[in-house]
């Protein structure tokens, strides 16, 4: 095989200038630690009875191949068709930052089997499908701009689809300096959140975004970029490598929306030790299908329903309901709407038909 020049992870995983690319046998656990491998990796490996191919993780994904990578270098592999048929008939499928077993057979890369996953960040597409966006995640930064482009509801969207995959949340609220009430909109953003959540507003082009973030930056931490198109996730990635590798654009001056710079979710190393996974924007995020709207971002909702008169109000136009009474009319309304959706996209999946293999080779 000739080297990957999808390669986009930083410099603690380099890939080689020359020669074959073969990952690395045996198994190098120092390697592999510095792209993620924790106790969880290795439980799931070690509880396997028996294993063929070594561990190696995605970092890139194109239509016809992956990118994976075992800490020294990268390489492209494809699915092996008794492994893509078996998630594709439960409807599933690999993502950046899945754990891959890996075997070389005729001169080309295969994945045999992928390893359990700690957590699976994932949102419905158009044809009642799921996309999987990152795979084994431990924080979240959901990124919104302080500009035209700034939307609590959309926010709220995030935070249901975060919590659900059980992935920690920080807030970065970006462009300050474009905020019509910084204070206020701080004050909206921290409710909706809630008191656990932590939230910073910054200058994605300051290096001091290092340093604030440092927490979650750590080696063996996983991280996910999450938000709408010109939000300034890239800069927030160039300033936390430490360099302008990842291309970023100007926003349009009448909405402030912005053009797909990122066009595909990679994973590469921070120099502060943690990975992280970049994203394209989203604008229009749909729930999976996996959320709990009421625990995981109504809890004020919760806390009310606790005082309606029946207890098996709809928060509807029941006598004595103290939802009704005590939200603003747009937030009752946004809840509405996200139950609405997600029962209807629960009601999808169950009438969905089970998806069945499409055999077109031997190998994918």
């Amino acid at each position: 095989m000739t080297p990957s020049r999808y390669h986009a992870v930083g410099p603690c995983l380099p890939e080689r200038r020359c020669g074959e690319p073969r990952l690395t046998d045996p198994l190098d656990l120092p390697a592999l630690t510095a792209i993620g491998w924790n106790r969880h990796c290795a439980a799931a490996l070690a509880a396997r009875p028996e294993v063929h191919g070594r561990p190696a993780r995605v970092i890139e994904q194109h239509r016809a191949h992956l990118l994976v990578h075992d800490g020294r270098t990268s390489a492209k592999a494809k699915t092996l068709t008794a492994l893509f048929d078996r998630l594709e008939t439960t409807g599933d499928g690999l993502a950046v930052g899945d754990w891959v077993l890996v075997a070389e057979e005729g001169g080309s890369l295969y994945i045999h089997d992928h390893l359990p996953r700690a957590s699976l960040l994932l949102r419905s597409r158009g044809d009642n499908g799921v996309q999987r966006i990152a795979a084994n995640v431990d924080t979240a930064l959901l990124v919104m701009a302080l500009d035209n482009d700034y939307s609590p509801n959309r926010l709220e969207r995030y935070l249901l689809m975060v919590r659900a995959a059980n992935v920690t949340l920080v807030v970065v609220l970006t462009k300050p300096d474009r905020a019509s009430d910084l204070a206020a909109q701080m004050a909206e953003i921290a409710a909706l959140a809630g008191p656990d959540t932590p939230l910073f507003a910054l200058d994605a082009r300051d290096a001091g975004c290092t340093a604030t973030l440092a927490p979650w930056l750590a080696a063996g931490q996983t991280l996910v970029l999450l938000g709408s198109s010109g939000v300034g996730k890239s800069t927030l990635v160039n300033t936390l490598l430490g360099d302008d590798s990842q291309r970023t654009g100007a926003t349009r001056a009448y909405d402030d929306r912005g053009r797909h710079t990122t066009t595909a979710r990679s994973l590469r190393t921070l120099p502060q030790g943690a990975c992280l996974i970049d994203t394209p924007g989203v604008r229009e995020l749909k729930l999976g299908g996996e959320e709990d709207v009421t625990a995981d971002a109504f809890e004020d909702i919760a806390q009310l329903a606790q005082q309606c008169k029946f207890r098996d109000c709809q928060h509807q136009r029941e006598p004595g309901c103290a939802v009704v009474a005590g939200l603003p009319a747009e937030r009752l309304a946004n809840y509405r709407k996200l139950k609405d959706e997600l029962a209807a996209t629960q009601q999808k999946r169950l009438e969905a038909p089970t998806p069945q293999p499409t055999r077109r080779s031997k190998k994918r």
